[in-house]
């Protein structure tokens, strides 16, 4: 199968890359005439792009949400064939998917959204979670490349346009909370007159614990390294979904997410341990830069 890969971005070369190790033949673009692969191979131009992929074509966004991903879209109504298919792995606004799906169902043109989460880490090995929306009967002809490139019952269709990003929203509301968690707690440890190790304690707390998880993976990871982690100001950058996530505390009355994103803002004013924590954690999974 061939098909079209937009967005090569620290995830999206990373899932294109591993695409051709089951057997794909991806043609890349990115607006980035810098990136180079020896494993995918990239296109100059988005026309060429489309121009080399057989009809219908299929082709994979990994985009920044927003402004970015709804231009891309709207440029690609323009120039793919009828029943060809649009694959949105970004972290897109539910409400922008909707309309982008309407958009190209007017132009006969099929779109799936796929809430991607798992990192870096899970784009290279092939150990993602993908959480779908759109078509059912499109998704289930997809579902062999999903299978590929996802941990094993990592994939699911959730219903209508819109299901799978509005899924992954919340997914994000719930990892925001989480390592708000994380970070208090530790920041409590490290505050202790115990004199406690805390890269002993992760690594204990990775292992059998009910805290067990990915997030205590990464952070033992990052206190292992304790030069790098010692750079890190604690200032948490504002993040590409902090806004929509706003609006999703609000409108479901998510009250340990408003929390979470309160921490956040606060420490950007006022730096801490907790914000060294949530730092070293999104650097882990998303390669987010660490101030």
């Amino acid at each position: 199968m061939k098909i079209g890969f937009i967005g090569l971005g620290k995830m999206g070369l990373n899932v294109a890359e591993y695409l051709t190790k089951k057997g794909y033949d991806i043609l890349g673009y990115d607006i980035d005439s810098k990136i180079k692969s020896n494993k995918i191979k990239i296109i100059s131009s988005l026309k060429e792009l489309i121009v080399l992929l057989p009809k219908p074509q299929i082709i994979w966004l990994m985009l920044p949400s927003g402004d970015t991903t709804n231009k891309m879209v709207e440029e690609l109504s323009k120039l793919l064939d009828k029943k060809s298919i649009i694959i949105d792995s970004g972290n897109s606004y539910f409400l922008d998917t909707v309309e982008n799906s309407k958009k190209l169902k007017k132009v006969k043109i099929h779109f799936i959204d796929c809430g991607t989460s798992g990192g870096i880490v899970g784009a290279k090995k092939g150990q993602l979670c993908m959480m779908v929306g759109g078509d059912e009967a499109i998704y289930n002809s997809l579902k062999p490349i999903f299978k590929d490139v996802c941990a094993i019952d990592g994939y699911g269709h959730f219903g209508k346009s819109g299901s799978g990003h509005y899924v992954k929203m919340v997914h994000n509301g719930i990892e925001y909370g989480m390592m708000a968690s994380i970070a208090e707690g530790f920041q409590t440890l490290r505050n202790s007159e115990l004199e406690l190790n805390l890269q002993d304690i992760s690594s204990v707390l990775k292992n059998g614990s009910i805290i067990e998880s990915k997030l205590m993976d990464w952070l033992d990871n990052s206190l292992k390294d304790e030069q790098l982690f010692n750079k890190i100001s604690g200032s948490v950058p504002k993040g590409e979904t902090e806004d929509k996530m706003k609006q999703l505390s609000r409108s479901e009355n998510m009250k340990i997410l408003e929390q979470a994103l309160k921490i956040r803002s606060n420490l950007r004013k006022e730096l801490s341990f907790s914000g060294k924590v949530i730092s070293a954690l999104r650097n882990q999974f998303g390669g987010h830069k660490i101030n």
